[in-house]
């Protein structure tokens, strides 16, 4: 494991591979699969929604950024999650502290999701 690294746990476009991976990429040295409890919906919108209530475990990923470089990319993050999104602190269910995007929007017509999101990027 690495000294030095903000964890940053996503769950949703953020992951390797999708449609806003390339937001983080270039700084994330460490990857590793994680969980986290809260309800997850899908939005409609082709992108998910976590709230850290609930019981369910909810699937994703933690990405790990280098310390000089997470100020940076959750900067850049607050804004590509726009206002509906807020940074929030969460611990996985291996003990380890993590930030992730939490919803604050609307929830009308969001289906609540079996904790991991599976649709593809359509976009």
């Amino acid at each position: 494991m690495l000294a030095a690294v903000h964890w940053l746990f996503v769950y949703g476009t953020l992951m390797p591979g999708r449609l806003r991976w390339p937001h983080v990429a270039g700084v994330v040295a460490e990857t590793r699969p994680a969980t986290v409890t809260g309800t997850l919906y899908d939005t409609g919108r082709g992108y998910p929604a976590l709230l850290l209530t609930g019981s369910s475990a909810v699937e994703g990923v933690l990405l790990g950024v280098r310390d000089e470089d997470a100020p940076g990319v959750l900067t850049l993050l607050d804004e590509v999650e726009g206002p509906e999104y807020r940074r929030a602190r969460v611990t996985t269910a291996d003990g380890t502290p993590a930030s992730t995007y939490e919803w604050v929007g609307d929830r009308n017509g969001f289906a609540v999701l079996a904790g991991r999101w599976d649709r593809s990027d359509e976009r």
